[in-house]
Formats: structure tokens, sequence, C-alpha cells
């Protein structure tokens, strides 16, 4: 942990003695910035996303973990990784509810073994449903978005180790990610240095995009894709609050900063049959896209091998604490 803290100490201090804090002031070097977060950007096709939805909710319907749509999701998920170059997708099991259920992973490794930052990154999103339930934002909207920024940073080039993960049986208790935790080593925790969780980001009827975080404090996932938000949205910086009820609390457990990025207050159709494509707002599936896909690239690109070295860091934000609404 020391070494965790160490690297958000750095990095913040690093930024104060560089720039002048202010929300809207583009940093010295920001034409440099942008150019990097359009490495990511330009290449977000939101159709994808949308198409992602589009068959996880309406082509599968329903994925309740343990059942034969959760098998047919898993080989989608694994399908759609190998497309995009991945050659070392691994499907995890787990046991732990009485019958089985799978996390997908697939890693975006270092381009130049001799230049690897030692930095673990982890993008996640839950592929399941509770039953009943098409799960268009819930969370296919999420799993969309994690399988176009896996195609999009498949050939980009970075030093850090990037996750991607879709965690089964998130809607039964957070087993999957619970299981996938309890399983990194120690050095892998030492070495991760976020967690992003996507879960519900499509949602026409819900409110507008929060950062949870499970004590209600900024981190370094915050403090990253509130600077990326600036910078790539056209919409306010997202606030942060403090929730737990998703994905991203076995990572905080474990001492590795996380958070949820979701919309809220959430939409009326929550859990219902009604969660279904023609309740998605492509333009919130973008806009989340990107401000996630900005914020891990510029934690994983070369040029900042480890976060407190970097000479394009992003301009300080300021970004609010808002009180929960669900």
């Amino acid at each position: 942990m020391m070494k965790k803290q160490l690297k958000v100490v750095l990095i913040l201090a690093f930024m104060l003695s560089t720039f002048q804090m202010s929300a809207f002031a583009a940093p010295p070097n920001g034409n440099s910035g942008q150019a990097f977060d359009n490495r990511i950007i330009k290449q977000i096709d939101v159709d994808n996303v949308y198409d992602h939805v589009y068959h996880l909710s309406e082509v599968i319907g329903p994925r309740v973990a343990g059942t034969e749509a959760e098998l047919e999701t898993v080989d989608y998920l694994v399908e759609e990784f190998e497309s995009y170059g991945y050659d070392n997708v691994e499907v995890q099991p787990f046991d732990q509810l009485g019958f089985t259920s799978y996390n997908v992973i697939a890693t975006k490794t270092p381009n130049n073994p001799n230049q690897d930052s030692g930095q673990i990154l982890i993008v996640g999103a839950h592929h399941d449903t509770v039953p009943g339930s098409p799960g268009a934002n819930d969370d296919a909207s999420g799993t969309g978005a994690l399988l176009e920024l896996a195609r999009v940073m498949s050939n980009a080039p970075v030093d850090s180790e990037v996750r991607f993960i879709a965690f089964g049986a998130e809607e039964r208790g957070l087993v999957g990610s619970r299981h996938y935790a309890s399983t990194m080593t120690e050095d892998e925790v030492e070495r991760t240095v976020g967690m992003f969780q996507l879960d519900m980001i499509g949602s026409a009827d819900a409110g507008d995009l929060t950062m949870f975080t499970v004590d209600g404090e900024q981190n370094t996932v915050t403090d990253l894709a509130a600077s990326a938000g600036a910078r790539v949205s056209q919409n306010d910086i997202p606030p942060f609050s403090m929730l737990g009820r998703s994905d991203h609390v076995p990572f905080y457990e474990r001492g590795i900063p996380a958070a949820l990025f979701i919309h809220t207050p959430l939409e009326p159709w929550y859990h219902t049959p009604d969660d279904t494509i023609e309740n998605i707002d492509i333009d919130k599936l973008e806009d989340v896209t990107k401000i996630v896909g900005a914020a891990v690239y510029h934690a994983a690109r070369p040029d900042t091998p480890a976060l407190e070295r970097s000479q394009v860091a992003p301009q300080p934000v300021d970004y609010y604490y808002e009180d929960p609404q669900l």
C-alpha cells in the first residue's frame, strides 16, 4: 500500500508544482495532451457499443448467472476479444453459488517488454442480469463500452498492463468480482493503480454521470476521470459520491483505488423487463466510453511510466462531492 500512496502523493505534487489549479484552464502542454486523447477517443465508434448492447440484450436477452444464456454470453465475449487480436483471453470459472459462473478477461500487455512500468489498470463491467430483464442498460451498456475500449486499445502503445474484465454473477452479490479480486496476488494488488467499473452507462431516463467510490473520497481513478471529462466531454465534469453495490467494491477492499461510473438517479425501469434497447441513449454511451478511455490511456501510455513521472500530466480540475441520488 505504501507504494500506491506514494504514487498518488507524487503525481499530485508534480501537478500542483507545474500548473495552476483551475477547472477550465488549458494546461501549457494541452495540445500534446489532446493529441494523446485523440489516439483513443477518435477511434471509439459508439455504433459498435450500441451493437454490443443490442446483441446482448435483444439477441441473447436475460443473462442470468449459471444459465445457458450466460454460456452464450461468454462465447460472444471471447469471440469479440479474440477478434481484436487478444490471444490470451481467460475464462475464469467460479462455483461459490452452487453452480458455475464465469469471468472473462482480456489483457493488453506493454508493447515493449523493456519499457514495462509494472503498473496494472483494470476496466470492468458485469455481463449478467437479473431474471426476466434483458439488461440493456444493466449492464450490456457497460459491457459494450468495455469491448469497444478493448478493441481501440488493442493496438495502442502502452507501457502498462490493462485488464478488461467482464464479471459474472454481479447480480447475485458481486460474486464474480469478489472471486477475481481474491485470486490476485499481493504483488498484483500492489501494482494495480486503478479499477474503473462501467455499470449502467446508457440510460435515457437516468440522471447525470457520477463517479462513486466506496468511502466517498476522491482517488486516483476519480482524479484521472475528472481530468479526462474536462478534456473530452461536452458535459459538466462528473461529481464523485459514495456508494458500493457494484464490482468496484472487492478491489477497494483489497486497497486498490476504484470507482463506479453510472448515471444517477436511476431510471424507473431498473431491474425490470423494460430495460430494453429502446431506452438506451447513444450519446450517453459515447460520453462515458470516451471519458474512461481517455482516463485509462493517460495512465497507460508510454510517457507516463508510473504516473508521477508524467511529462504530460493532466491539468488538475476541481470536482465536487454530491450526495448519492438513487
